[in-house]
This record gives C-alpha cells, structure tokens and sequence, in this order.
C-alpha cells in the first residue's frame, strides 16, 4: 500500500470512528433524556398515590382486579356485608372509607338492594363511592346516586362530601395520566390510573 492511500484509509478510518462516537454520544443522550422524562412523569403518579396513602382512608375494591401502579394497594372485598365494608378488627386507623366497584366489563353482579345500601353509606357515614363501568349507571340513578341525565359513553362516576359533590366521567378521559406512563396501559388499565390521578387532583378525600 503506497503513502497517499494509506493517508487516505487512515483519514476514513478516523472520520468513521468519529462519526460512530458522535452517534454513541447522541444516543446515551437520547437515552438519558427519555429516562429523565419517564422519571419526572412516573413521578406525578407515584405523588398522587402517596397522597392517597397520607389521608388514611380505608380503600378497597370490589369486582374485577384493579391491575393499577403496584404502590396502589386497596383491599379486595367480595361483598357488601358489614365485615367486608368495615373489615377486620387489625385494619390500620383510618379517618374514611373509599369503595371503589370495578365493573368495566359490565358484569358485577349488583341488585338496585346494593346500591340503596351503597348510597346510604354515601349519605349517612361519608363514604367515597367510585364506579369504574356503565353497565349499573340506570341502577345507580334509580338508588338516588344523581338525577342527571349522563352522556353516551360515560364509564366512570365519583361520589364524595355526603353525596353533595359528583363528577360524571371523571376518569374518562386517559389525558390526565403522564403520556409516557400511558403509553403501554390498556384502556381499562388507564382508567385505573385516571382515576388515581383524578383522586388526587379534586381531593375526593
């Protein structure tokens, strides 16, 4: 191999390793930069659960698993008796109750009998009532739950302050959790976690 192409292999040999640790570095960037994005957007979720926490309220679900941030841990019921609402004598104190049906497949088996118990809690003892679903919204509306008439579609409806305040659809719409924390959710995981962050944001409790 002669000088000139020697020089010659020699300049394409440094400008490709250049060109190799540029892109290195632009990706380690890249890679840096959506990781901080992811941290600051789980973050706003990771707040909205530990608000959750620091109120002390004695949360729990009935119907189909929740599938929600694992840091958000309500207890599983199975019915409405008395025990299963108040739970054991060993549960931690608390200052509320939060009932959260989880019914968006439209199979919870719930008599309008229920809901009248339901709503009594919400009236008499300031129970936070959620309904993740559609299917039992005209077995609400007849327990006395609101009389409006509420729009096509709606799949979640919210109960607090002795049944003084409500929010039709308020965990409709998947905006409210982070873009990049929504981004590999089902739908029926985004409501779960729409409706953390909407606890959070109007302070059901």
């Amino acid at each position: 191999m002669n000088a000139k192409r020697l020089i010659v292999t020699l300049v394409f040999v440094v400008i490709l390793m250049g060109f190799i640790l540029w892109m290195t570095d632009v990706f380690i960037q890249d890679a840096g930069r959506k990781n901080k994005i992811w941290r600051e957007q789980s973050q706003k979720v990771t707040d909205a659960i530990d608000y959750i926490k620091g109120k002390q309220y004695d949360v729990m679900f009935y119907g189909e698993d929740l599938n929600g941030p694992k840091a958000f841990t309500p207890r599983h019921i199975y019915n409405f008796e008395y025990e299963s609402i108040n739970g054991e004598g060993d549960l931690p104190e608390h200052f509320g109750h939060v009932i959260i049906i989880n019914d968006l497949s439209g199979k919870a088996p719930i008599d309008k009998e229920i809901w009248d118990k339901l709503h009594d809690l919400l009236i008499r003892e300031n129970y936070v009532i959620i309904y993740l679903g559609s299917a039992q919204l005209p077995k609400m509306q007849k327990s006395g739950f609101f009389f409006d008439v509420y729009p096509e579609g709606t799949k979640s409806v919210a109960f607090w302050n002795f049944g003084r305040d409500m929010e039709i659809g308020f965990a409709d719409d998947p905006s409210i959790v982070p873009e990049v924390v929504r981004e590999p959710l089902t739908p029926e995981q985004c409501s779960v976690y729409a409706m953390i962050m909407k606890i959070f944001q109007k302070h059901y409790i």
